[in-house]
C-alpha cells in the first residue's frame, strides 16, 4: 500500500469517527437535558443529586453527598502517529510512533467508597482545564449547599450602624448581650460594623434585630 493510500485510509477512518462522535454527542445532549445535567467532563455527568458515570442502563450514579472534587495539572508521556511520519515511513509509522510529553488536566472526584478520575490533553483541548474546574466547582458547591441550608436555623446578629440615638442602642446591646459592661457595649456601638451575637437561634436573632431597630440601629442577620 502506497503512502498516499495510507493517508486516504486514515482520513476516512477519522471522518467516520467524527461522524459517530457527532451523533453520539447529539444523543447525549438530549439525555442530559432530560436528566438535568449541569456539568460534563470526559464521560462524567453532574446532576444536582449525583455524579453519573457512563450512559444508559449501565450508568452508575454516585450521590453528591460527601463527594468533593479537585483539578490537577500533570505531565504525561504520549506516543502518536503524525502525518509526516506516515509519508516518510508508511505503515512502519504505526509501529514507530513519535514520543513526547503533554500536559493533562485531571479531574479527581473522591468521597466515601468512591474515587473517580478523568483526564484530558491540554494540547488537544486547550479549554480542558477550565471545563474540569467548572465541573469541580459545581460539584463542591452542591455538596456544600445542604450544610449551608442546615446552618440557616442559626444566625449572627450584626450591628451595622447605631443611628442617631446611640444611648438607646447601647442600652439595648447591654440587654441583649449577657455579662457585657457599659464600656464594652459602647465600643461595640461606636465601632460598627460589629457582631453582637454569634450563631444564635433564629427566634432569638429576630427578637434582637427588632429591639435594636426599635432603638434606631441598622441591623443585619448573617
Amino acid at each position: 500500500m502506497s503512502p498516499w493510500a495510507v493517508v486516504v485510509l486514515l482520513l476516512a477512518i477519522i471522518a467516520g469517527a467524527v461522524g459517530v462522535k457527532v451523533m453520539r454527542s447529539a444523543t447525549l445532549a438530549g439525555a442530559d437535558l432530560e436528566e438535568g445535567v449541569i456539568a460534563v467532563f470526559e464521560g462524567l455527568r453532574l446532576t444536582r443529586t449525583a455524579v453519573v458515570e457512563g450512559t444508559g442502563d449501565r450508568a452508575l450514579h454516585h450521590p453528591v453527598a460527601g463527594l468533593s472534587a479537585r483539578v490537577e495539572i500533570r505531565s504525561a508521556e504520549h506516543s502518536r502517529v503524525t502525518v509526516p511520519r506516515v509519508l516518510l515511513l508508511g505503515l512502519l509509522a504505526l509501529a514507530v510512533k513519535k514520543r513526547g510529553y503533554e500536559s493533562e488536566a485531571h479531574l479527581v472526584v473522591e468521597g466515601p467508597g468512591t474515587t473517580l478520575e478523568r483526564a484530558v490533553s491540554l494540547r488537544r483541548h486547550p479549554d480542558g482545564a477550565a471545563a474540569a474546574q467548572e465541573f469541580a466547582e459545581r460539584l463542591n458547591h452542591l455538596d456544600a449547599a445542604p450544610a449551608r441550608a442546615r446552618s440557616r436555623d442559626r444566625f449572627d446578629v450584626a450591628l451595622l450602624d447605631a443611628g442617631a440615638h446611640q444611648v438607646e442602642v447601647v442600652r439595648a446591646v447591654r440587654r441583649l448581650v449577657r455579662g457585657i459592661g457599659l464600656l464594652d457595649a459602647k465600643e461595640l456601638v461606636t465601632g460598627t460594623p460589629s457582631i453582637l451575637l454569634a450563631q444564635v437561634p433564629g427566634s432569638q436573632a429576630e427578637a434582637a434585630r427588632e429591639e435594636l431597630e426599635k432603638a434606631g440601629a441598622a441591623v443585619e442577620l448573617l
